[in-house]
């Protein structure tokens, strides 16, 4: 008995370094399952030093709350980072993706979401207050216990890469992936994506996403950059790409695409397109911002000696998050 209880323990240990890492999607049923698991096995995590009550239950989101000494928001980020962040989740609602949260059943019946606090914001602005979140709950904890529930949920938590976030939006079906790897590949040559880019590998996974969620964009920016600089890894940089995208949101049936891999060329390589960039932009900022020197360059050079008629127009970025 010692022995499967130990071995019980170490599954149930990988499972939730897996869930806080977003590399599981549980449904309900198999949130029972991992609840019966972790009861089963008497697990109390590596970091609690001894043995909690702790079920599974589908509780309403207006009914967890946030305790201020344990408020991502609060430690980790700016006021501007978490209207973003929660913004960001509201956008991409999709019920089906919410993970269970972890919550700490107070002695006073107060449920305090130890791991969540966003995506149950998510929840109660798309779904309403009751709507039933899946909850992985701890009975009784000491503050102390709790506190190292929440480090471990927050400060070591591992950074998921983009492109294994792209390749389980394609498994799920995720018709902004599914459209961005059809474009990627339209191309030819055996380009694909990747997380090593290379010659046939393009890496700028987040770049390609943002481009994406306008038909055509992908192929039309690949397109246009293979034809001017050949298939080389510099051709698929992140700034690069996000440049002529911003340049063809805003020209799309204005911009000629033989004149504008003309202008590319002559420009020279894109490292020298990126330098120029870099060292143009005032500081700080995201992809966006520091590409957009790169845009006023391409459409400045673009504009020589046309009509007015002619000529492609310049639009300020987005603001966005860093």
């Amino acid at each position: 008995m010692r022995t499967a209880s130990a071995i019980g323990q170490a599954l149930v240990i990988l499972m939730a370094i897996e869930i806080c890492e977003g590399l599981i999607f549980l449904t309900g049923s198999q949130c029972a399952e991992y609840g019966k698991l972790c009861h089963a096995a008497d697990f109390a995590g590596p970091f609690l030093g001894g043995h909690v009550k702790k079920h599974y239950e589908a509780i309403k989101v207006g009914d967890l709350k946030v305790d201020r000494m344990m408020d991502t928001n609060r430690l980790y980020m700016q006021r501007e980072e978490q209207e973003q962040w929660t913004k960001k989740i509201i956008e991409n609602w999709d019920a089906e993706m919410l993970l269970p949260a972890i919550v700490s059943h107070r002695s006073n019946g107060e449920k305090i979401i130890i791991d969540g606090q966003h995506s149950n914001a998510g929840a109660v602005a798309k779904e309403g207050a009751n709507f039933l979140r899946d909850c992985m709950v701890y009975e009784n904890l000491t503050p102390q216990q709790e506190a190292k529930l929440f480090l471990a949920a927050n400060k070591h938590r591992k950074a998921v890469r983009p492109f294994d976030n792209f390749r389980v939006s394609l498994t799920a079906g995720d018709p902004v992936a599914i459209r961005v790897d059809r474009e990627v590949r339209a191309i030819g040559n055996g380009l694909e994506i990747s997380g090593s880019p290379s010659t046939h590998r393009v890496g700028a996974v987040q770049a390609l996403l943002a481009l994406g969620q306008t038909e055509g964009m992908v192929q039309r920016v690949l397109a246009i950059a293979s034809k001017a600089w050949g298939f080389d890894q510099s051709t698929w940089d992140n700034l690069i790409l996000r440049a002529l995208g911003m340049l063809l949101d805003t020209n799309w049936d204005q911009a000629d695409d033989v004149r504008l891999i003309k202008v590319l060329k002559k420009g020279g390589t894109p490292a020298i397109w990126k330098q120029n960039s870099v060292r143009l932009t005032s500081g700080g900022g995201g992809s966006s911002s520091r590409s957009y020197p790169m845009v006023q360059q391409m459409v400045s050079d673009y504009n020589l000696g046309l009509d007015r008629d002619k000529m492609l127009i310049l639009k300020a970025p987005r603001k966005t998050a860093k």
